[in-house]
Parts: structure tokens; sequence; C-alpha cells
């Protein structure tokens, strides 16, 4: 990884961080990319001065305690559509918070749930995040054709 895709990577992790500490109050730290996808997510494409997309995908256990902490509900209340709706919801904060460090102007897409998160392409900047129960977030900054 080159030293701008270093500092971008950085950028993107804190501002995952950031969300999911201050935001939903779910403690976590940066980790090593995952092999594989992870099974619950969500897509924002941006098109402008930087096109792309921003994927955010999740475990199941953390997708669970994402939407108990969005809709202040316990974990084991939130029904399938919570998951959804704290999913799209949490891409677009992260989604336009990262847009923000990006070229731009630029636009952001609604969300768009994803029923099988696709494996990164080359040229895509990955950044997880777990927390202290197993949980894992990936975000993947995918770049377009420009």
């Amino acid at each position: 990884m080159d030293s701008q895709s270093a500092q971008l990577s950085t950028k993107i992790a804190r501002i995952g961080s950031t969300v999911m500490n201050d935001f939903l109050k779910i403690p976590v730290h940066t980790e090593q990319t995952p092999t594989t996808p992870l099974p619950r997510g969500a897509a924002i494409t941006i098109s402008g001065g930087w096109k792309g997309s921003i994927t955010i995908s999740s475990s199941d256990e953390l997708s669970r305690r994402i939407a108990a902490a969005m809709f202040r509900k316990e974990d084991d209340s939130v029904d399938a559509r919570d998951i959804t709706d704290a999913l799209t919801e949490l891409t677009n904060i992260i989604a336009g918070n990262i847009k923000a460090i990006l070229p731009g102007p630029s636009q952001l897409s609604l969300p768009v749930t994803l029923e099988t998160v696709p494996e990164a392409s080359q040229g895509s900047l990955l950044v997880q995040l777990g927390d202290n129960k197993a949980g894992h977030l990936l975000i993947c900054l995918q770049p377009g054709l420009h």
C-alpha cells in the first residue's frame, strides 16, 4: 500500500470508529482485513469529482447490535427489517463522511441493501473494524472508472 492509500485508510478507519464509538456507543478498533466478505451490507455510489462506491458490510452479530443501538432496542428484539434499515443508514452516515475527504464536488446515491456482499475488486481500499464481542465491520472504498 502506498503512502497516499495508507493515509486514506487511516482516515476511513477514524471515520468508521468515530461513528461506531460516538454515535452508536459501540467501541471498535482497527483489525486485519478478512479474506471473505461479511454477510450483511449496503452500498452507495459516489459520482462527480470522485467516482466509485462505498460498501459497508457487517457480521450478523454486530449488525444486530448496530440495529439495537440505532433504534434503542434490546439486541434480541430487533428484527430483519431493523437490521436492514440500520445498515443502510450506517452506510449513508459513513459514506457521507468519506465523501468529504475525497476529491469533489461529488454526490451520493441512496444506499442500496445488498443481498450478497461482493468481494472487493483490484484497487479497492479495505478497512475492517472489530468490537470486543467478535463482531466485524468492513468498509470498502472501490474506485470506479473515470
